[in-house]
C-alpha cells in the first residue's frame, strides 16, 4: 500500500506539470491505473559522454557536487577535493572505487537502476566518471592528471524521459539536457541562477549570472551584468536567458542600460544601480591574506591568477580576509573599490549539502523561508560570512562599510562600491575584503579616486523575446510588475532582442539590468536533527560546518596515508 501511495503522488506532481490537454487526460489515466498496482517502478538513467573533453570542459570541476571516479587500466579510485590547474587536474585518492551495478553501463541509450531500500543503486546518479592514461602520484594519495591524459568524461544522470515513459507504458516521452557542453560538469552538479549568453554576429557566448543569491521571493533583487559590445554600429542587441540547472527562475524584468561617453573613461554600476565613472585606477600596494599570503601579484591585474583561501592541515579558519593598502589621496571625500570576483564550487556544492540536513522536513522549512522577513534572511547570510563584506580601517579600527552581492561561480563578475572619506582612513589607505573561508576567489581589485562625471544612461526595452518554443514572452518581462517569466525546466530559455540607438559619443557601455528570483529543486530523504539544525542560527555556524566537512576529508586522506606505512 505504501509502495502505491508513493506512486500515485508521485504521478500527481506529474500531472501538476503538464501544460497539454493530452498530458492531462494520460497522466488521469495513469492515475487510476497506478491504483491496482503493487510493485515498484522502473528507473533509467543515462549517460552524457564527452570525448575528449577539453579545457573547457573542466573549466569548473572544482568543487563539485558529484563523485569523480577515475578509471586508469582496469582499476579505477574515488577522488576528493578536485583542483584544476594551468594544464592538469589534482585531487586525493579517497579509496578504490568499487561498484555494486552488475550490468555493462551503456554509453548510448537508457540503463535501468534500482531504487528500492533493501537493494538501493541510486548513488549512480551522483557520479562522474574520468577515463585516463596517465596519472602522477605523490605521498601515496595526492595525484597530478595532465588534461591532455583524460580521454572521455562520463556523467551519469537520470533518464526522465524513459522512467516516466516506463510508467506510463510508452506514451510519454521527452528528453531534457542542459543546452551547451561547455559547462557541462557545472550544470549537473551546480545550484546558480539564470545564464545570459550574448550573441557575438555568429553565436551566443557565455557572459554572467544574474541575480545570483536570490533563493527566496523576499531576496528578489536587482542585478547589473555588464555586457560585452561586439559592434558599436550594430543597433541590434540580441541575448539569450537560459535554465541549466534544477531550479525554477522568476524573471520579473530584462532591459539594457546603454550609456554612451568619452573614451577616456570606464563605467561601472554598483549593486544601487548608481553609475560611475573610472578615471584613473590605482593598483593595491600590498595584498596579504589572513594567513599571511602575499597575494598582491594575484590582485593587481585581470588574468587567469585569483586568490583562493588555502586548504591548510590542523584548524580551518572562520572567515578569510585580504587587507589591501592603496596611495591615500587626501584630497578625495570618497573612494571607489573596484573588483572580480566570483564564488567558490564549495560555496555552492556545501549549500547542497546544507539543505540535506533538513531531510524529508525540507520543503516545509523552505515554504517557512519564503515567509521570513527579507532582513532575516539577509542577516543570516550576512552572519556566515556568505556576501563579500568590506571593511575600512578607521581610527585604527575595522568599519564595516558595505558588501558585495553574491557573485555565484560561473564567471568572474566586475563590481564595484563607493564609500565616504571621513579623514580618519589610515595612511595609506587599509580595506579589508573578508567573507567566509573558501567561499570566494578574487581575481582583481583596484581603488579609484576620481569625481563621478554626470552620467545618463538610456533605457532599452525588449524588442522581442521568444522561448524555445517560439511563443512570445516579452509581456513579462518589459515591467517591474508581480508577472515573471517563469523557466520551471532545465533547458527552458528565451532568445531577447534589442534595439539601440546609434552612438551619440566616442565609447559605448551596456548593462543588462535584471531582477527575479530562483527556487532550488532539492529532494532530500530522512528524518531531520531539528536541534541540530537550530544550531545554524548561531552566527558563522555554517562556515564551521563547511570546516569539518572539509577537514574530515582531509582526516580520511591522512589515516590512509598512515595505512600505507
Amino acid at each position: 500500500m505504501k509502495t502505491t501511495i508513493h506512486q500515485l503522488t508521485h504521478v500527481l506532481s506529474l500531472y501538476l506539470n503538464f501544460k497539454s490537454t493530452l498530458y492531462t487526460i494520460i497522466s488521469w489515466i495513469l492515475i487510476i491505473a497506478l491504483l491496482n498496482m503493487f510493485s515498484g517502478c522502473m528507473y533509467y538513467f543515462k549517460v552524457k559522454t564527452i570525448l575528449p573533453p577539453t579545457p573547457k570542459d573542466f573549466a569548473h570541476i572544482e568543487n563539485l557536487n558529484k563523485n569523480i571516479i577515475i578509471h586508469m587500466d582496469d582499476e579505477a579510485w574515488e577522488l576528493a577535493l578536485p583542483s584544476l590547474k594551468e594544464d592538469s587536474l589534482e585531487g586525493y585518492i579517497i579509496k578504490k572505487y568499487v561498484s555494486t551495478y552488475n550490468k555493462p553501463v551503456k554509453t548510448k541509450g537508457s540503463n535501468r537502476y534500482k531504487n528500492r531500500i533493501e537493494d538501493n543503486e541510486t548513488y549512480l546518479l551522483n557520479e562522474v566518471h574520468l577515463y585516463i592514461t596517465e596519472m602522477t602520484v605523490f605521498n601515496g594519495s595526492k595525484i597530478l592528471i595532465p588534461l591532455s591524459k583524460i580521454e572521455r568524461m562520463e556523467l551519469y544522470e537520470k533518464d526522465e524521459a524513459a522512467t516516466v515513459g516506463s510508467w506510463t507504458l510508452g506514451i510519454i516521452s521527452g528528453t531534457s539536457a542542459a543546452a551547451f557542453l561547455l559547462i557541462i560538469i557545472a550544470l549537473a552538479t551546480k545550484e546558480s541562477c539564470p545564464f545570459i549568453y550574448t550573441f557575438n554576429g555568429n553565436s551566443y557566448q557565455f557572459t554572467g549570472e544574474i541575480y545570483s543569491g536570490s533563493v527566496q521571493p523576499r531576496l528578489e533583487r536587482d542585478d547589473y551584468l555588464k555586457l560585452p559590445l561586439y559592434d558599436i554600429n550594430n543597433p541590434e542587441y540580441k541575448l539569450k536567458i537560459s535554465n541549466e540547472v534544477k531550479e525554477i527562475q522568476h524573471t520579473n524584468l530584462m532591459e539594457l542600460w546603454v550609456i554612451d561617453h568619452d573614451k577616456n573613461i570606464d563605467i561601472w554600476l554598483d549593486k544601487y544601480g548608481n553609475l560611475h565613472s573610472v578615471k584613473k585606477i590605482i593598483s593595491p600596494s600590498s595584498v596579504l591574506s589572513n594567513s599571511g599570503i602575499d597575494a598582491t601579484y594575484l590582485i593587481k591585474r585581470k588574468d587567469s591568477l585569483f586568490y583562493s583561501s588555502p586548504l591548510k592541515q590542523g584548524d580551518l579558519p572562520v572567515t578569510d580576509a585580504l587587507v589591501m593598502e592603496f596611495p591615500y589621496q587626501g584630497n578625495s571625500d570618497s573612494a571607489k573599490l573596484l573588483i572580480s570576483a566570483r564564488n567558490s564550487f564549495l560555496l555552492d556544492y556545501m549549500m547542497g549539502v546544507f539543505q540535506n540536513q533538513f531531510g524529508n522536513y525540507y520543503n516545509k522549512w523552505t515554504k517557512k523561508q519564503q515567509r521570513a522577513p527579507t532582513p532575516q534572511l539577509i542577516g543570516w547570510s550576512l552572519d556566515q560570512n556568505i556576501p563579500l563584506s568590506l571593511y575600512v580601517e578607521r581610527s585604527g579600527k575595522w568599519d564595516r562599510v558595505d558588501y558585495f552581492n553574491i557573485a555565484g561561480p560561473m564567471a568572474m563578475k566586475d563590481d564595484i562600491l563607493q564609500f565616504p572619506l571621513t579623514g580618519a582612513e589610515s595612511n595609506p589607505l587599509k580595506i579589508k575584503l573578508e567573507f567566509g573561508n573558501m567561499f570566494w576567489e578574487i581575481d582583481y581589485a583596484g581603488m579609484d579616486y576620481s569625481t563621478d562625471f554626470r552620467l545618463n544612461h538610456i533605457t532599452i526595452p525588449i524588442t522581442s523575446a521568444n522561448n524555445q518554443k517560439g511563443k512570445d514572452v516579452s509581456s513579462y518581462l518589459q515591467k517591474d510588475d508581480k508577472r515573471y517569466y517563469i523557466q520551471s525546466e532545465i533547458g527552458d530559455n528565451a532568445e531577447v532582442a534589442f534595439n539601440l540607438p546609434p552612438c551619440n559619443n566616442e565609447s559605448r557601455t551596456i548593462y543588462l539590468h535584471t531582477k527575479g528570483w530562483y527556487q532550488v529543486i532539492h529532494n532530500p530523504k530522512g528524518k531531520p536533527n531539528i536541534e541540530y539544525l537550530k544550531t545554524f542560527r548561531e552566527p558563522g555556524r555554517f562556515n564551521r560546518f563547511v570546516n569539518e566537512y572539509v577537514q574530515s576529508i582531509a582526516y580520511a586522506n591522512k589515516e590512509k596515508e598512515k595505512s600505507q606505512h
